[in-house]
């Protein structure tokens, strides 16, 4: 990044990618809300109410019937109504929202100044990975200043991130925004061959080296679903070898992380909630939400459509084993199908790899959690990029809704 690039809407654009996505614990501690995005948030409303032009954009529109919508629906139980966590997720929108102007309006980001930001952002969270892991073999366990906490996952650890498996999943965010933006450059898919090629083998490497050492079990399942990139042609022969060998030299070696990853997904096909929480604590908080919201669905109850109120599925149906995913048990399904609204029809082509990743990897949902709103911006260039990388010099800009 070039120095000029930093006090410019460019600059403000990448900091906000890399603010969302990452958790420095020794500022915003592991959870919980962190002042710092909130206070972003504020300066981004600040931002685009003062410096962005006007535009209503799919975005804005999209954002703000969400928002109407889920006041309405938490006004409706006044005794579990908090007008904080309203404001909490109004904060994630209109962060969003400004996220979004950036790029489809003010066109903050060129194809190759993105490619460059997520190489570095991959190539950054392997290095510190790298540091973490050092100092395990050395015999610290905690070093905060870096980020660094005590897990007890042999040489696993969570990078610049709260926990392994966020650090997974936005890891393979990055990687398939890697290879669709270079797929998009060159003209056709990026094939396996291409990316052990010198220009893509740093990346690859640190990639491929930090899902295996991070001492995650969510990041052998998105490595599973950025396989299917490659399941293209011939390729699809000469893969097949190549990923039955790697599953048995796991297996053989009994990796931990591995082991866990095939155990969630046999226990997956069962439907049954409580295998999949005894099989990984972690991965069931992603995937047993999506089999309750398939299983448990009333459509003959209003509460289903509507809602139980603020917090419901966080605090009563989270403890029951029954909560589903997104904000269903809070708002209702209406409210679900909105924020869908906002993801498909901005951040993410539904015809797409990434829509498998979405529900898999990242699990089907947006709420009050930060990193998944930064993945929502990465997905929101990729998908940016596939509509006007090929018009990107005549200056076209995306049509806007009139008020």
């Amino acid at each position: 990044m070039k120095r000029e690039d930093i006090f410019t809407f460019r600059g403000w654009a990448t900091f906000l990618i890399i603010l969302f996505c990452i958790r420095y614990i020794p500022i915003e501690t592991r959870a919980g809300i962190s002042t710092l995005k909130v206070a972003t948030s504020g300066i981004c409303a600040l931002m685009f109410i003062t410096y962005l032009r006007p535009s209503v954009s799919k975005a804005l529109v999209c954002c703000s019937i969400y928002l109407i919508y889920i006041y309405m629906a938490a006004s409706s139980h006044p005794e579990s109504f908090r007008a904080s966590t309203l404001l909490y997720t109004a904060s994630f929108l209109i962060t969003y929202c400004t996220f979004y102007e950036l790029i489809y309006f003010e066109k903050v980001f060129t194809i190759d100044y993105f490619l460059q930001l997520v190489r570095t952002l991959i190539i950054v969270f392997f290095a510190v990975l790298l540091i973490h892991q050092f100092l395990r073999i050395i015999g610290i366990q905690e070093f905060l200043i870096v980020n660094m906490q005590s897990l007890h996952r042999g040489l696993g650890s969570n990078s610049l991130f709260g926990e392994p498996s966020t650090f997974a999943r936005t890891m393979g965010v990055l990687y398939y925004a890697y290879l669709k933006c270079n797929e998009y450059k060159q003209g056709h898919s990026v094939n396996i061959q291409q990316i052990f090629d010198q220009d893509h083998r740093l990346v690859t490497a640190g990639f491929l080296w930090s899902m295996f050492t991070m001492g995650s079990g969510t990041a052998f399942i998105c490595l599973g679903v950025l396989s299917l990139y490659f399941m293209k042609g011939a390729y699809f022969v000469f893969a097949i070898p190549i990923f039955i060998a790697v599953y048995f030299t796991l297996s053989y070696f009994e990796v931990k992380q591995f082991e866990r990853a095939t155990t969630v997904a046999e226990a997956t096909m069962t439907g049954d909630v409580e295998e999949i929480q005894e099989a990984d604590g972690s991965a069931s908080s992603r995937i047993a939400p999506l089999i309750n919201t398939i299983k448990g669905l009333d459509i003959n109850s209003s509460e289903t459509w509507f809602g139980h109120g603020t917090d419901y599925g966080y605090k009563v149906a989270r403890a029951k084993g029954i909560r589903k995913i997104g904000e269903i048990d809070d708002y209702g399904l209406i409210a679900y199908f909105l924020s869908l609204a906002i993801v498909f029809l901005c951040a993410i082509n539904i015809n797409s790899l990434a829509t498998i990743m979405y529900f898999m990897g990242i699990g089907g949902g947006t709420g009050n959690v930060p990193y998944l709103w930064g993945l929502l911006m990465i997905m929101t260039c990729i998908r940016y990029f596939n509509n006007h990388y090929d018009y990107e010099e005549e200056d076209e800009e995306e049509e806007e809704i009139q008020p």
